[in-house]
C-alpha cells in the first residue's frame, strides 16, 4: 500500500493521465465535513474521468450520470495498491473531505 500526496502543480498531469487509463472502474463518491456529515454521492458507478481546472480551481469527477464538483481543492491524496488505484481524497477549502473510492467493474 502506498499513499502519496499529489502536488498541486501536477494536478493537471495527473488527473489527464488518469482518465486516460482508468476504463473499466466503478466510483464510490463520499463526501465528509463537519458541517454536512457524511454523504454518498454516488455509489459504484462508471468513473469518467477527473480533471482540475486551475482558472477555476475547481476539480470536477465524471461517473455515470454525476458531475461532483470540488471548489477550492487544497489536497490531494492517492492510495494506490499493487493491483491499482484505491482511492483518491481530496480536501476542500470548507475543509470537507470528498472521498472517491475505485473497484474493478
Amino acid at each position: 500500500m502506498s499513499t502519496q500526496q499529489i502536488e498541486k502543480q501536477r494536478w493537471i498531469e495527473y488527473f489527464d493521465h488518469l482518465s486516460s487509463i482508468s476504463d473499466d472502474l466503478l466510483v464510490t463518491i463520499e463526501i465528509a465535513g463537519l458541517s454536512i456529515g457524511d454523504q454518498i454521492e454516488a455509489e459504484n458507478v462508471p468513473f469518467e474521468g477527473i480533471s482540475y481546472d486551475d482558472g477555476d480551481d475547481v476539480i470536477t469527477v465524471q461517473a455515470g450520470d454525476v458531475g461532483h464538483m470540488i471548489k477550492q481543492p487544497s489536497e490531494v491524496y492517492v492510495l494506490e495498491e499493487n493491483d491499482g488505484l484505491k482511492s483518491i481524497e481530496i480536501s476542500d477549502a470548507e475543509d470537507n473531505k470528498h472521498i472517491l473510492m475505485f473497484k474493478a467493474a
